[in-house]
C-alpha cells in the first residue's frame, strides 16, 4: 500500500475510528463497490480492492499502529523485523545504495502497477417499445446507440502513430524505483511505467484508452414472442474494449405496450368473452378475435360463468421453445337479462318450476 494513500479516507472514517467503526465502514463500501454489484466497471472493482486492503491493515491493531507511526505499510515488514512488540528495528539491515538487500523482498510492491493489459468493454442496455401485435412477430429495428468505439487513429492500441516504445525515464529501464523513508531506501514497482521499464506516447485523439465516444446505428433482429422485459443480446455491440480488449455487448430490453382486449400470461393468451343467458344455456357457435384474425368457436350447452375455454396453439410463439406456440384462454362472462315485461316474467318463473335444483344445496349452514 502507497504511503501516499492515507487509508482513512479511503475507508471514509476519522483517525480515532474504533475497530466497530472500520467494520462499519467496510461493510458499506464492500456493499456498494463490490465487482458482484458493479460488473464490468472497472473503475469500482479498483476501488474494492483499495478498501479491502485499507480494511486488512486498520483492523489489525499491530499494522495500523505501525501505519500511524510510519505512514504506510506493507505485507511481511512485522515479520521481517521479528517482531515481538513491531517497534520497527532496523537492525541488521543495510541502508546503503550498494547494499545487496532488495527492499522490495520487504515492501513487496508499494505502488500500485499501470494497467495496461487489454481489458473488456462494458456492456450497454437500450430500451425499444413496440404494440401488442408487433412482439408477436419476427420483426427487425434500427436503433442509434451512444457508445464507445475503438479509436480509428490508433487502431485500439491507445498508442500514437509512429511513435516507438521507450525507456521508462523514472526507471531507466529497470521498472523499479527508489523510495525513501526517513534513512530507509527501498525499491518499489516503477509508478510510470508499471514495473515493465518501457513508455509508449499515448494517442491524441483517445488518450491512451484506445476508445473513444461515437455514435452506430444498429439493426437490431427481434424474434417473435418477445414480451415485456424480454432481453435481446446483440453480440460485440457494447462499449469497446480499453486497450485493444474485446467489446462488450448490447442488451435491447423490450417494453411492449398493453392490448385492450389480450392479456398475455407466459405463452398463454387470455381473454374475455360476454354470452346471453340463453347462449350459454342452450350453447351455440360464436366469433372471437384470436392473435390471428376472427375464429368460431363452440360454446356447449350448460356454460357457467366464469368457465374457461382453449384454442390449442392460439397463443403466443414460444422464445424457449422456437416453433411452438402457447394457447388461448377464453374465460366466459354470462350476461344477465334485465327483465321488464310480463310475459318474460312468467316464462322463467315457468323455467324455474322445470329446473328446481338448488345452487346453494351443497353450502354448509
Amino acid at each position: 500500500m502507497a504511503s501516499k494513500e492515507n487509508l482513512y479516507t479511503i475507508l471514509e472514517i476519522e483517525r480515532s475510528a474504533t475497530v466497530n467503526d472500520i467494520k462499519r465502514a467496510f461493510r458499506k463500501l464492500a456493499r456498494r463497490l463490490h465487482p458482484d454489484i458493479n460488473p464490468g466497471d472497472w473503475l469500482a472493482e479498483e476501488h474494492f480492492k483499495r478498501v479491502t486492503e485499507a480494511y486488512e491493515i486498520l483492523s489489525d491493531p499491530l499494522k495500523r499502529q505501525f501505519y500511524d507511526v510510519n505512514g504506510f505499510y506493507t505485507e511481511g515488514v512485522l515479520e521481517s523485523n521479528g517482531n515481538s512488540n513491531w517497534g520497527f528495528s532496523f537492525q541488521g539491515f543495510s541502508f546503503g545504495r550498494s547494499g545487496n538487500l532488495d527492499f522490495s523482498d520487504i515492501f513487496g510492491n508499494a505502488n500500485r502497477a499501470v494497467r495496461r493489459d487489454p481489458e473488456r468493454g462494458e456492456d450497454l442496455e437500450y430500451p425499444v417499445s413496440m404494440s401488442f401485435e408487433e412482439s408477436l412477430k419476427d420483426r427487425r429495428t434500427q436503433i442509434t446507440v451512444a457508445r464507445m468505439g475503438s479509436c480509428g487513429v490508433c487502431n485500439g492500441t491507445g498508442q500514437a502513430p509512429g511513435s516507438y516504445e521507450s525507456v521508462c525515464n523514472g526507471c531507466r529501464g529497470s521498472g523499479k524505483a527508489t523510495r525513501t523513508k526517513g534513512h530507509l531506501q527501498f525499491a518499489v514497482t516503477c509508478n510510470e511505467c508499471g514495473g515493465t521499464g518501457r513508455t509508449i506516447i499515448s494517442c491524441g485523439t483517445c488518450g491512451g484508452e484506445g476508445r473513444v465516444p461515437q455514435e452506430e446505428i444498429i439493426d437490431v433482429p427481434l424474434p417473435a414472442g418477445v414480451a415485456t422485459g424480454s432481453r435481446v443480446r446483440v453480440p460485440g455491440k457494447g462499449n469497446a474494449g480499453r486497450f485493444s480488449g474485446p467489446a462488450g455487448d448490447l442488451y435491447v430490453v423490450v417494453h411492449v405496450a398493453e392490448h385492450p382486449f389480450f392479456k398475455r400470461m407466459g405463452d398463454n393468451i387470455h381473454c374475455k368473452v360476454a354470452l346471453t343467458f340463453t347462449e350459454a344455456a342452450l350453447g351455440t357457435k360464436i366469433q372471437i378475435p384470436t392473435v390471428d384474425g376472427r375464429t368460431l368457436i363452440r360454446i356447449p350447452p350448460g356454460t357457467q360463468p366464469g368457465q374457461m375455454l382453449r384454442l390449442r396453439g392460439r397463443g403466443a410463439p414460444s422464445l424457449l421453445n422456437p416453433g411452438m406456440r402457447g394457447d388461448q384462454y377464453v374465460e366466459v362472462a354470462v350476461v344477465v337479462p334485465r327483465i321488464g315485461d310480463e310475459r318474460s316474467k312468467q316464462i322463467l318463473r315457468e323455467l324455474a318450476k322445470l329446473n328446481p335444483d338448488d345452487p346453494r344445496s351443497n353450502l354448509l349452514w
